[in-house]
This record gives C-alpha cells, sequence and structure tokens, in this order.
C-alpha cells in the first residue's frame, strides 16, 4: 500500500511539475515576445540616455568653474557659522 502511495505521489508531482513548466515556458514566450514587439517608451528611455551624457559633458567641460564655484559657495558658508 505504502509503494501504491509512494507511486501516486510521484506520478501526481511529476504531472503538476509538467505542467508548470509548460505554463512557465508559455508565459516567458509571450513576455518575450511583446518585449521584442512591443516599442512604447523606448523613446523616452534615449531621451534620458541623451540627457544623461549631455550632462556628463558638460560637467567634463566645466569641471574647473564647477569646483571653484563649489569651492567658493562652501567657503562663504563656513565663514557665515563661524561668525
Amino acid at each position: 500500500m505504502r509503494e501504491k502511495l509512494d507511486n501516486l505521489y510521484w506520478a501526481w508531482e511529476m504531472n503538476v511539475a509538467d505542467r508548470l513548466e509548460g505554463m512557465y515556458c508559455k508565459w516567458k514566450y509571450d513576455f518575450m515576445e511583446k518585449f521584442v514587439k512591443d516599442e512604447e517608451g523606448d523613446s523616452n528611455m534615449v531621451a534620458v540616455i541623451v540627457l544623461i551624457v549631455i550632462v556628463i559633458a558638460v560637467g567634463t567641460v566645466f569641471k574647473r568653474e564647477l569646483e571653484t564655484a563649489v569651492t567658493d559657495v562652501m567657503q562663504r558658508f563656513t565663514d557665515l557659522i563661524k561668525k
């Protein structure tokens, strides 16, 4: 009797595993199809990347001026606190 129950349990478990695997494969396939074909938001992502590149470029070009400005502001702030 115990062996028969074990066999039934393993058969049930394998059936459930097969079904879950099938559902997962279908979900994965559907997700990848939507991901590849759906282009919503792609232009926004490109715009954000372009803005980040522009900010980095401006920061690189004006590095000395930005350092001087920040140092000046911090010096004035510490002088104000010491008074």
